[in-house]
């Protein structure tokens, strides 16, 4: 006779709307932010248009601050639903961390090409 081994299926595990909205927001931020960088880069390399670049500059501040203020929020989040409910958003707590920190390098250094390159007026 032949045994049949009964496969169980498990259910995902449920996760809150607000912290999938947060973690959509902050991976969308990010990827505009790694995008802009490289349009910059390669816009320094095969000569684009000053005003080009320096609009690419002024977007990469802004998407930077958005993503930096995104993760601070998210940090905020995960760490109210880590000490609440369970441990398993510790790995969102420090991709946050290490998102947020990148957000606000990234907005830092624009900003200071900027002011290096066009002085007080923009």
């Amino acid at each position: 006779m032949i045994k049949m081994k009964i496969i169980k299926i498990n259910r995902p595990k449920k996760k809150s709307v607000l912290a999938i909205l947060v973690k959509r927001t902050v991976s969308f931020f990010f990827g505009v932010c790694v995008l802009m960088l490289f349009l910059y880069g390669i816009g320094t390399n095969q000569g684009f248009m000053d005003i080009t670049q320096l609009m690419l500059l002024h977007w990469t501040v802004r998407i930077g601050l958005f993503l930096g203020t995104a993760s601070v929020y998210g940090l905020l989040l995960d760490g109210w639903l880590m000490f609440h409910k369970k441990i398993r958003y510790l790995r969102g707590f420090i991709s946050y961390i290490i998102s947020g920190v990148f957000g606000f390098a990234v907005a830092g250094g624009a900003a200071f090409i900027l002011v290096l390159t066009v002085g007080n007026e923009s």
